[in-house]
């Protein structure tokens, strides 16, 4: 009788291993299925942050929307902007600026997902911009990449005294706001 007890117990125990094993490979296999990754990105709610993180800075007066163009589910509008002050970085008299907007838009009713902090360019009004990647000089055919955009509401020498003092002051603490977990499916 203790024979078959120890078969009865060594076979339950292989099964509860072999249950134990498939569910594992079904759970590694379902998380293959799709990914979760942390977006981290910098605080654009600190100018010292966008000033620090900015190839270029500076106060433009938007001339005219040039163009609107979707891409692979992202839309961007291309500005035309006369540079009033570069505040930080080299900027030519009149430069394209490409930002990111939502979709959908039509002329004079793009909008952006933070429109405190990435204001949609509207031609006729004057904004502090910063500039991520492209081109400032403002040749033929070139474009930069605003990722930060806010109206000009202090006046010019009210914006030159501020991004100055931001452009001066690095920031001391991480740069990166807190991370968001996504996921995202595989495929």
């Amino acid at each position: 009788m203790g024979l078959i007890m120890g078969v009865r117990a060594w076979v339950g125990g292989c099964l509860v291993a072999a249950v134990a094993a498939a569910g594992a490979a079904w759970f590694t296999a379902s998380q293959e299925a799709g990914t979760t990754h942390a977006v981290c990105g910098p605080d654009l709610g600190r100018d010292d942050v966008v000033a620090a993180q900015s190839q270029a800075v500076a106060v433009v007066e938007a001339v005219e929307n040039t163009r609107y163009r979707e891409d692979g589910g992202s839309a961007y509008l291309t500005t035309r902007v006369k540079t009033l002050e570069a505040l930080k970085g080299e900027f030519g008299d009149v430069v394209h600026v490409t930002q990111g907007v939502k979709n959908g838009g039509a002329p004079g009713r793009y909008a952006t997902e933070d429109p405190d902090r990435y204001a949609v360019l509207e031609p006729g009004r004057r904004y502090v911009i910063a500039v991520q990647s492209g081109s400032t000089a403002g040749g033929a055919g070139t474009e930069a990449w605003a990722w930060y955009a806010e109206p000009a509401e202090r006046g010019l020498e009210g914006e030159r005294e501020h991004w100055q003092e931001a452009i001066a002051t690095p920031p001391e603490t991480a740069a990166n706001r807190r991370c968001e977990d996504v996921d995202a499916s595989a495929g």
